[in-house]
Order: C-alpha cells, then sequence, then structure tokens
C-alpha cells in the first residue's frame, strides 16, 4: 500500500511538473537553454583534448600513420577500441603503399632477360593475394593519450606503419609461394628487394641494442 502511494505521488509531482512548464513558457524556455549550453560545453570540452597529431598527420615517405578514438567506462577498454579503429584505417594505407611497392617490383622485374611472361603472371598473382590479405601487425603505437570525460575515458591513438614492414610481407609472400620464388631469386629485381629487407632488420637490431644500452645506463646512474 505505502509502494503504491509512493508511485502515485511520483507520477503526480511529474504530471505537476510538466503542468508548471506549459503554463509557464519562459521556464520551458530556460529549461532548454540550459540544457543546450549543457550539451555546448561538453562538445567544447571533448573539442580542447584533441591532440595535434590526430587532426595533422605526421609526414613521413618511409612510414604510414593512421588515428582512432574510442570512449569507455574503462579505460584498457577505450585504448583498444581507439587502436583497433586506427587500425582498420591503417590497412585500406596499407593497401595502397603494398599496391605501389608491388608495380615498381615488377616494373624492376621486367628488365631482366630471364624472366619470362609466364613468371610476370604468376607474379601479378601473388601480388593480389598479398594485397587482399593485409597484414597490420607490424604496427607502432607512435602516441597514445586518454582524457576524462565525465564518467568515462577518450582514447586518442596514433599508429605508424614502417615501409621496411611493408617490404617484409612483400618477400615473405614472394618466399612462401616456392615457385614464384624458384623463378626470380636470381634476378636484379630480386636481389634489390632481398637487400633492403635484411638492411632494415640490421638497422632494427642496431636500434634495440641502442635502446638496451640507454636503459642499462640509466639504471647504472
Amino acid at each position: 500500500m505505502n509502494n503504491l502511494n509512493y508511485g502515485t505521488l511520483g507520477v503526480l509531482s511529474a504530471v505537476l511538473a510538466l503542468g508548471a512548464c506549459s503554463a509557464n513558457p519562459d521556464a520551458t524556455k530556460l529549461m532548454n537553454t540550459a540544457s543546450i549550453e549543457y550539451k555546448q560545453e561538453k562538445v567544447e570540452a571533448a573539442v580542447s583534448t584533441v591532440p595535434k597529431w590526430f587532426t595533422k598527420l605526421p609526414t613521413d615517405e618511409k612510414a604510414i600513420y593512421s588515428v582512432g578514438t574510442a570512449q569507455s567506462p574503462d579505460m584498457q577498454m577505450s585504448v583498444d577500441m581507439a587502436t583497433l579503429n586506427a587500425k582498420y584505417t591503417l590497412a585500406d594505407r596499407i593497401n595502397g603503399k603494398l599496391d605501389g611497392m608491388m608495380k615498381t617490383f615488377m616494373t624492376r622485374l621486367g628488365t631482366d632477360d630471364d624472366v619470362s611472361a609466364t613468371t610476370m603472371s604468376e607474379v601479378e598473382k601473388v601480388t593480389k593475394n598479398v594485397i587482399a590479405s593485409v597484414d597490420v601487425a607490424g604496427y607502432n603505437p607512435k602516441e597514445i593519450e586518454v582524457h576524462p570525460t565525465g564518467t568515462q575515458f577518450r582514447a586518442f591513438v596514433l599508429l605508424e606503419y614502417s615501409e621496411e614492414e611493408a617490404r617484409k610481407i612483400i618477400t615473405n609472400r614472394m618466399m612462401k609461394d616456392r615457385m614464384v620464388y624458384g623463378k626470380i631469386r636470381s634476378t636484379n629485381a630480386w636481389k634489390e628487394l632481398e637487400n633492403e629487407v635484411n638492411a632494415s632488420k640490421t638497422e632494427d637490431e642496431v636500434t634495440s641494442m641502442s635502446n638496451i644500452e640507454t636503459e642499462i645506463n640509466k639504471v647504472v646512474q
């Protein structure tokens, strides 16, 4: 009985409040204005937290960049979702990058006299497979920022994908296809591609060793 009375009182209060607003247009207008202003403040606060690199991507001829953002009550979830959003865009850009690199490779390959039209056709098939199965596993989180927004977290992520990773994809796919690999491994174009991949691996090793030495020096100091 008490629950029924409380429920009835709640309904009556709501009806009376609505009646008061309808009877007083100024009060309704004031409430609508306050609601709009509150929403505007939230939007302005959200825009003020957007990093500069999010709206103006870094430019580098040897790397591909993409950004993503997401909001979640859980901080880690917001970062994961933002990363996933960035990876969608990154996959599309890597697709274009790989396509251009494969065209360059086929152009170089065409200058070798020992490469037949059949081999070129097989390479073209491999090229289509490479583009169809874009691998974004080699991305590097370049920047990550997390900002509070009400009771949730807003994450911004910048991903970097190097040209060296794209070359590795091409080389690995070619080597997996034994028929193509057997026919082109002696060509100048293949040697150039392989040398570029090996050079990038050496550079990565040097960078890793340098980072390790830096960390050791920090500990010693």
